[in-house]
């Protein structure tokens, strides 16, 4: 009886996750969307390359919904050590490395939402690539964006749609 039970459940969720869609393995659902941590401190570049060879880009952020999102997933998933150290956080897919001071997707998505840091975007040292910056009292300064320097090493996002 209880194998019965076990398949039944099985086969609602296989029936659930094919209408509504399914993230592949390793990626989380979140809403109508599937994310991919990786917590590997790799280079603006080999983020992006690395959700590209998944299927996927790093993040694009359209909302403040969806921004807070992905920071309370970042929050969950990072270790405590860098979730509490400023300035540390992860690499997003929004960049102006085609024209100084013109961000875009690297997923080609429109940019119409922005949620800089105060001050932000700079370019204090040539920097093109954009994070979430990871300062200030509460989660909703937390989240908001710094342009850094591409090379620079930090955990990265990648998302598909469902």
């Amino acid at each position: 009886m209880k194998s019965n039970f076990t398949i039944s459940l099985f086969l609602l969720a296989a029936i659930a996750c094919l209408s509504q869609g399914c993230c592949p393995e390793r990626f989380m659902q979140v809403g109508n969307r599937c994310y991919y941590f990786n917590s590997d401190k790799v280079d603006w570049h080999d983020a992006r390359d690395a959700c590209l060879e998944l299927g996927a880009h790093l993040v694009s952020i359209h909302s403040f919904q969806e921004s807070a999102q992905v920071y309370a997933l970042w929050k969950s998933l990072a270790d405590d050590r860098f979730t509490s150290n400023l300035y540390e956080a992860y690499w997003i897919g929004l960049n102006d490395q085609q024209t100084e001071g013109v961000f875009k997707w690297s997923d080609g998505t429109p940019t119409d939402y922005t949620l800089w840091h105060d001050g932000e975007p700079n370019n204090s040292r040539g920097e093109d690539c954009v994070a979430a910056l990871n300062a200030g009292s509460n989660d909703q300064d937390r989240q908001k964006w710094n342009d850094y320097p591409c090379g620079l090493l930090k955990s990265y996002f990648c998302r598909i749609p469902l």
